[in-house]
């Protein structure tokens, strides 16, 4: 692991141990986590932005699980709907989560738009896509998907998942957590109908 690495792994640690979703991490506190000076620190992070959007994009690669989505052995609906789920606000800590996300968009495309805002946001599309294209690839490889239409099904996945946010913020008493999980077993069923031809 590189240096780098180190600070942005301690400066996660610290992030996990504070409020959900609030990032207030000064420069000493990390650089002490990390075991180094803060003029060492400054070196890879000149600024508090280049510090809080490396954990960030850390925290995305961390929060993100692949599951079960490997294990051939069991359901592919039930497999693919596990990963897919991270995406969508829990019962636990849904108003929170949903804050969050309409927060993120406004401070990336709201009228007082921040640019490390919208670096953020478009790695975190281009990010859950890539999760979703590699998901579905996998069982497409196991002959439950036709090839040609992973890149489609990736972006319809993606569209429904924020689509899904978008909703559950403007009308909370109809898209509740359990009808947006319901929404998202019903796409990943029509999903996974057998290929034509295909030998399962």
């Amino acid at each position: 692991m590189s240096r780098r690495d180190d600070i942005i792994s301690a400066a996660i640690r610290l992030a996990e141990q504070g409020p959900p979703g609030q990032i207030s991490l000064s420069v000493r506190a990390v650089a002490k986590e990390a075991g180094i000076g803060a003029s060492t620190l400054r070196h890879y992070f000149p600024t508090q932005a280049d510090l809080h959007e490396a954990i960030a994009r850390g925290s995305m690669k961390t929060a993100v699980k692949d599951f079960s989505i490997s294990d051939s052995e069991l359901d592919p609906a039930d497999r693919l709907f596990e990963c897919c789920a991270q995406f969508l606000p829990t019962h636990e800590h849904r108003d929170m989560q949903l804050e969050l996300w309409f927060t993120m968009h406004l401070s990336a495309l709201g009228p007082d738009r921040r640019e490390v805002s919208r670096r953020l946001l478009e790695y975190g599309h281009d990010f859950t896509y890539e999760c979703l294209h590699r998901w579905l690839g996998m069982l497409s490889e196991e002959g439950h998907i036709d090839p040609a239409e992973v890149a489609a099904i990736s972006v319809a996945l993606f569209t429904m998942l924020d689509g899904l946010a978008l909703h559950s913020i403007v009308t909370p008493e109809r898209v509740t957590v359990d009808a947006a999980l319901d929404q998202l077993r019903w796409l990943i069923a029509k999903v996974l109908e057998p290929v034509p031809g295909a030998q399962r």
